[in-house]
């Protein structure tokens, strides 16, 4: 299981584990009070953590499949700001979104990788699909905090169904 992401003193929490381009690129993002920070990392992190989680699980190392995480990992003991200006400089695509631009952060809940649309003023929503499906959970709250009506959670009809009849399979 992932530690409740807490916001720093500043209020910054992240997102890692989201998938864009056809599962071809990695992206971390970082919410900050006065904007957003979205890290391409490219596939070799995904890949990296992938390949880590499967030595472990051969090892009997891991104790469940959901302990997985996919992407780069926190340091410990680090500030979300220190990590961020980190992968800013190995990102091989950034971009920062002012807080002020997104008109909708949508978190839609599926039965497999949950799934982050970020649409701003400019143009139709760009979505990510969350590999670390705890953390995306856990985060719910603090989104909902930060963009307040702008925020909107939703469930596929399948994860609905499961949700509300067998809550253990979507964990």
């Amino acid at each position: 299981m992932h530690p409740t992401p807490v916001p720093t003193s500043e209020g910054a929490f992240v997102l890692t584990g989201l998938t864009s381009r056809g599962g071809l690129s990695n992206w971390v993002f970082f919410f900050f009070p006065t904007e957003i920070v979205q890290c391409d990392l490219g596939i070799l992190p995904a890949v990296k953590a992938g390949a880590e989680a499967g030595i472990r699980a051969n090892l009997d190392v891991i104790g469940e499949i959901g302990d997985t995480t996919y992407g780069p990992r926190r340091p410990k003991g680090g500030t979300a700001e220190a990590w961020c200006d980190a992968l800013v400089g190995k990102a091989k695509r950034v971009e920062r979104l002012p807080r002020e631009r997104v008109r909708e952060i949508r978190l839609h809940l599926t039965a497999m990788a949950h799934e982050l649309y970020v649409a701003t003023d400019e143009g139709k929503p760009q979505m990510f699909s969350l590999m670390n499906r705890n953390e995306a959970e856990e985060v719910r709250g603090l989104l909902q905090a930060r963009f307040g009506e702008r925020f909107v959670l939703t469930k596929s009809g399948v994860f609905a169904f499961f949700e509300r009849h067998a809550p253990s399979l979507m964990k």
